[in-house]
């Protein structure tokens, strides 16, 4: 059997097909000679990150596994350090590669799931459940008048005081997500008083309100990073993020709680669907 390599030559395969998942070291150390299009309407950078994106997508390039350094990808496209350097900052910033301070840039390991369904989503139980080792920093928390927008959302009136909290959770000293929540004190008295660096949040409803949270109104979308939350998860203004928007409500469907949760690139929220079968 025979097969074409990355350099367009031909050559002998011995034993079973491999798999993108079977690349050898040789294998996902290389990379196209092919000169970038330096005419082509797109900058060098994104060229550049295109074709590396799709090693990545394409599993030539392995999970795990060490990329050409700078130096190799400036000899082997003819490009400068400063067009290199943003196009492995843009995959970085994607989720799709890590740096290593003294070690290099790798193919970014499998990112982190969260469980989605009716039941609201808990960042902490599903990190814990994962094996990670997260931190949690508290931004934020007062006593605010609630928007209108939110007060809707958990059937208050407007201006009703309410506890703002911004947190960020880091994995591995990297942040990963920024929740933003709007809690009713009325609902949950003596809420505003909990440490969240050592509580969940979840747990300290259910202490504060004597009821289980147990119902989620869920809403995805995907935006821009932008200045605030670039600043807040250490990544560019324009790096994509995962935004949840949750109504969370008690066993009783009353609602307690607002919130939006900024997730970086390389997580996602994961479910099951059931489809009927009608004759």
């Amino acid at each position: 059997m025979r097969s074409i390599n990355t350099d367009g030559q031909t050559k002998a395969q011995s034993g079973s097909v491999p798999t993108p998942y079977q690349e050898s070291d040789t294998q996902t150390k290389r990379i196209s000679r092919s000169k970038l299009g330096k005419s082509a309407s797109s900058t060098l950078h994104s060229q550049l990150s295109d074709l590396m994106r799709e090693k990545v997508y394409s599993r030539a390039w392995a999970a795990g596994s060490k990329i050409p350094s700078e130096h190799e990808l400036m000899d082997r496209f003819g490009l400068s350090r400063g067009t290199v350097r943003h196009a492995i900052k843009s995959l970085v910033d994607e989720g799709l590669l890590v740096q290593s301070h003294g070690r290099g840039t790798f193919v970014a390991e499998g990112g982190i799931s969260h469980p989605a369904g009716d039941r609201p989503i808990s960042f902490a139980e599903s990190l814990r459940k994962q094996g990670k080792s997260f931190v949690t920093e508290v931004l934020d928390q007062e006593m605010l008048p609630a928007p209108t927008d939110v007060a809707y959302e958990l059937k208050e009136a407007p201006g009703t005081p309410m506890l703002f909290m911004r947190r960020v959770r880091s994995v591995g000293g990297e942040p990963i997500m920024c929740i933003e929540s709007w809690i009713s004190v009325d609902r949950c008295p003596g809420i505003e008083n909990a440490d969240y660096t050592k509580e969940g949040q979840f747990e300290v409803v259910e202490r504060c309100s004597g009821k289980h949270p147990a119902h989620a109104k869920v809403r995805y979308t995907a935006r821009a990073a932008g200045t605030e939350h670039g600043a807040y998860l250490h990544c560019d203004e324009s790096a994509p993020l995962l935004v949840l928007e949750q109504t969370i409500s008690f066993e009783d469907r009353t609602p307690f709680e607002w919130s939006l949760s900024w997730l970086t690139a390389g997580q996602a929220v994961v479910g099951e669907v059931t489809q009927r079968v009608s004759d």
